[in-house]
């Protein structure tokens, strides 16, 4: 008789895929169940955006969801082309979307905004919002 000189390590891989399969199963029930109140934003702890050395581009949709490009009225289409050539510009040079949206406006047209902006290829955008006091 001569002694293995191998391990088994069959039992060691069973152990370790049962393991996982645990875990795969309880994570999600432990996300699903934990409890969070998340916090307001306050005047007092509401921190300044930082300044950017390029100008900012403003987008506004009104109640009737007409979108307005720094103050005056355009269409989509002519908002798309702007954006795709903003899109070219270098990231360091491309300019901050600042969305404000009125508040009776509904979300669905907020978030069509919020899609052609990052099908533009843009990600630096800002939701204008007010403080509560």
């Amino acid at each position: 008789m001569s002694a293995l000189s191998e391990i088994n390590v069959t039992p060691l891989l069973d152990l370790c895929f049962c393991l996982l399969i645990i875990f795969m199963i309880a994570t999600p029930v432990l996300e699903q169940t934990t409890q969070i109140d998340l916090p307001t934003a306050s005047k007092a702890i509401a921190t300044p955006a930082p300044a950017d050395p390029v100008k900012p581009k403003v987008l506004t949709l009104d109640r009737h969801a007409q979108i307005t490009n720094d103050g005056r009225a355009t269409h989509e289409a002519e908002l798309r082309e702007e954006l795709l050539r903003i899109a070219t510009l270098p990231e360091a040079s491309q300019p901050r979307i600042r969305i404000r949206a009125d508040g009776a406006l509904p979300c669905k047209h907020l978030w069509h905004l919020f899609s052609l902006v990052k099908k533009c290829g843009l990600t630096k955008v800002n939701v204008d919002t007010e403080v509560e006091d």
